[in-house]
Parts: C-alpha cells; sequence; structure tokens
C-alpha cells in the first residue's frame, strides 16, 4: 500500500511542475516584448511626418515667391537705371554739338568782323591819302558840253528783280524732280515757319546782296542755318560777305525751319524739294 500511494504522490507533483512551467512565460518571450516598441506610437508618428512634410514644402513655396518678387523688382530697378544712365549720356552728347556748333560759329563770326574792320581801315587809310582840292576863287564855274544825241553814254543796266534761277516746269509729271517750296527775301534776321520735306534730298537757292555804291561793297553779311523741328544743333546752309549767291544741297525727309541772320544787304533765297 505505501508504494503506490507514493508513487502517486511523486506523479502529482510532476504534473504541477509541468503546469507552473506552461502558465510562466520564458526569458527570451520577455527579452522580445521588452523590445516591442508600443503599437500606438509607432501609428501616431506615421501619422504625423506627412503633415509635417507639406507644412515645410509650404514654407519652401513662399520663401520661393517671395525671391521670385524681390528678383523681379531689382530687374524693373536696373533697367530704370539704364535709362536714366542712356539720358544721360544722350545729353552730353548733345551738349557737345551744341558746344562745336557754337565755336565754329564763333570762328565765323570773328572771321568776318576782322575782314570788316579791315575793309573799314582800308576805306579811311584811303580817304585820309586822298588830297583835298583847294577851291579856286572868282573861277567861273562851266558846264560840261552836252554830247549829241547820238553820243549819249548807254543807262546802266536795271536791277534785276531776282537773282534766284526759276523753278522747273513741265516734264514726267510720275518721275522725281525738284518741287519749289516758297522763295523769302529781306534784309534783317528772320526765321521761317516750319515746312516739311518729303523727299531724300531738298536744296536751297541763297543770294545777299551789297547796298548799291562801292562804299558799301563787300560790307553786308548774310548767315543761314536749317534746324530739324525739337532740335538745337542745325545744318549750316552759308556764310557769306559782300554780294554773291549759290546753292546748298540738304539730306530729308523731315520738318525743318530756317534761321537767317542778315546785315548791311538784302538777301533772298528759295527752299526745293526733290521728290
Amino acid at each position: 500500500m505505501r508504494r503506490p500511494a507514493l508513487f502517486l504522490f511523486v506523479l502529482l507533483g510532476l504534473m504541477r511542475f509541468a503546469m507552473a512551467q506552461d502558465s510562466s512565460p520564458s526569458q527570451t518571450e520577455q527579452s522580445a516584448l521588452k523590445l516591442t516598441p508600443p503599437p500606438t506610437r509607432s501609428a501616431a508618428s506615421s501619422n504625423a511626418h506627412p503633415a509635417a512634410n507639406g507644412a515645410a514644402v509650404a514654407v519652401l513655396q513662399a520663401t520661393v515667391d517671395q525671391l521670385t518678387r524681390k528678383n523681379d523688382d531689382l530687374l524693373d530697378l536696373l533697367k530704370k537705371q539704364q535709362g536714366v544712365l542712356e539720358d544721360i549720356e544722350y545729353d552730353r552728347r548733345l551738349q557737345s554739338r551744341q558746344i562745336q556748333s557754337l565755336e565754329e560759329r564763333l570762328e565765323d563770326a570773328l572771321l568776318q568782323n576782322t575782314k570788316l574792320q579791315d575793309k573799314v581801315s582800308n576805306l579811311e587809310a584811303a580817304a585820309a591819302v586822298a588830297p583835298v582840292a583847294a577851291p579856286v576863287a572868282d573861277k567861273p564855274v562851266v558846264a560840261p558840253p552836252t554830247p549829241p544825241p547820238g553820243d549819249a553814254e548807254p543807262a546802266a543796266p536795271p536791277t534785276p528783280s531776282t537773282y534766284l534761277p526759276p523753278a522747273q516746269t513741265g516734264g514726267d509729271p510720275t518721275a522725281p524732280a525738284w518741287h519749289r517750296l516758297f522763295t523769302l527775301s529781306g534784309t534783317d534776321n528772320k526765321d521761317t515757319d516750319l515746312f516739311h520735306i518729303q523727299g531724300s534730298a531738298w536744296r536751297i537757292f541763297w543770294h545777299n546782296l551789297d547796298k548799291p555804291g562801292k562804299t558799301y561793297t563787300n560790307t553786308s553779311a548774310l548767315f543761314i542755318n536749317a534746324y530739324p523741328k525739337d532740335d538745337t544743333i542745325p545744318q549750316k546752309v552759308c556764310s557769306k560777305l559782300g554780294t554773291g549767291g549759290d546753292c546748298t544741297e540738304l539730306a530729308g525727309p523731315g520738318n525743318y525751319y530756317l534761321k537767317v541772320e542778315a546785315s548791311g544787304g538784302s538777301w533772298e533765297l528759295a527752299v526745293e524739294d526733290f521728290h
């Protein structure tokens, strides 16, 4: 009886030990549980990454847009500054041309003035050297003999009404030709009205005339300049001292006016357009 009871007691102890081993976790399983992160944290982090990436992209795009606007503003400012520099350079060139033109006109005026002074000095010297005839007392004045009708001296030729050539007329109306726009005359300074030139070339016939008498020979002066519209740089037409004339050809087309400066005589001019 004791042996079967002892056997049963040992068997029952083994069964309890086996059940205790099955219910307690092993060391491997405990380490695995410790290494595995909580599922709730991984899910939260996976949901937070897309939102953070979207915010970073929005900030980056806003920064790029702001830089683009600043670059556009800088380009506009540079263009304006370049335009201002070009205007300043143009003004400098224009002033240089004006100074050069004024210097040329001053040189011409000084030269003409020197010639006039020389002529006046020569006339004064000639008048001082010429002997003055002493009056003869009680000498009857004898009238010069009257020449026969057939031997009368010819009268001086009359002064022509104009020294300018006549305008061209006739010809083929479809072919290019010179067309006279207007004529002008005077004794003093004068500015013409604005006129239009159609063709690529135009010309000015001009003539200067001294006052009658040998005393006034080469004492008149005539200066003519052609000014384009809205420009202060003239095109020189003539600079004449004394009687004489010529034709000056200029380049067109465009709108122009003439500035005439004259003294000591009379002048006339004619403007023609080639088209």
